[in-house]
């Protein structure tokens, strides 16, 4: 995958993730109590989908595209966060251009702003990259979200745990060197948790090389953390040689009954993103929901 995400903004990979988050911050702001959310990896805010590089790939119509489409006309009932994904999607549309895609920071902000009356989040950003950051503290500075020039892997661990005493903490990083990254970010999460046992933890992940990925299952599984969830959406078998077979998120201390909510998304969202050329995959192959490590 390349590393500018201007080149994969609203794929896949961005919708599941993203509608995810919305499904955990609805149910952390459900409490009337304030929390603290984090986005290690800011990366620059806001996307077009008609930039150059969008035009190159055209990930985005197999993605939000794709979803926007579907939703005008299939009868099958929609997830709440689903729903609230695309009212906030038609939002930003309106606030900036028609061909707007949100990046993480953004998401979080907006909920900050406009769905966090009762439970006050304070939202921050960081992002090492300085043309990336620059782009972030310049589209989002009037949003109610800090961002930091800052690495994720230094800056992590100096910021928690917040005084709100609970939150998120997301990690979504480029993964250029696959096999490297996820030891780096194994070690990262083992050193978080021992900070702040009760803080909630999401690292988004693709699903390119089973034999990395299920590496990285068996070292957090030795890290003896508890409660981890794995939450997949695999749009082609592990055999199949595509640049990304499949979008993952791994959650330390999830809400309750988040895992009944991610399934029910991923299932709705399973068969819409699914690419034409796509072999044929049981549901319960595509849509995974599964705790790595329980109680």
């Amino acid at each position: 995958m390349n590393y500018k995400h201007a080149y994969h903004a609203g794929n896949f990979a961005d919708v599941a993730k993203h509608i995810l988050l919305l499904q955990l911050l609805a149910q952390f702001s459900s409490k009337s109590k304030p929390y603290y959310v984090l986005d290690a990896y800011g990366g620059r805010g806001l996307y077009s989908l008609a930039s150059d590089e969008m035009n190159k790939t055209r990930e985005a119509d197999r993605g939000v595209l794709a979803l926007e489409k579907a939703s005008k006309s299939t009868g099958v009932p929609m997830p709440k966060a689903i729903h609230q994904y695309l009212l906030d999607l038609a939002s930003a549309r309106k606030t900036y251009d028609k061909h707007v895609y949100p990046g993480s920071p953004w998401w979080i902000a907006n909920h900050a702003g406009e769905h966090s009356k009762d439970a006050p989040l304070r939202a921050e950003a960081f992002e090492k990259q300085a043309d990336e950051y620059d782009a972030l503290n310049y589209q989002l500075y009037q949003l109610p979200i800090g961002i930091h020039h800052r690495d994720a892997f230094e800056g992590v661990t100096a910021v928690i745990p917040p005084k709100e005493k609970r939150g998120v903490i997301l990690l979504d990083p480029p993964f250029e060197q696959e096999h490297k990254d996820f030891g780096r970010l194994v070690e990262l999460l083992a050193t978080c948790h021992k900070k702040w046992a009760t803080g909630t933890f999401v690292l988004w992940y693709p699903i390119k090389n089973s034999e990395a990925v299920e590496l990285f299952y068996k070292k957090m599984k030795r890290t003896g953390i508890k409660k981890q969830l794995v939450c997949e959406l695999n749009l082609y078998p592990n055999d199949v040689a595509v640049g990304i077979n499949g979008t993952g998120l791994l959650i330390i201390n999830p809400p309750w009954q988040f895992d009944t909510h991610a399934k029910e998304i991923l299932d709705y969202l399973a068969p819409i993103l699914k690419p034409a050329d796509a072999p044929a995959m049981p549901l319960e192959a595509m849509s995974v929901v599964k705790w790595l490590v329980g109680e």
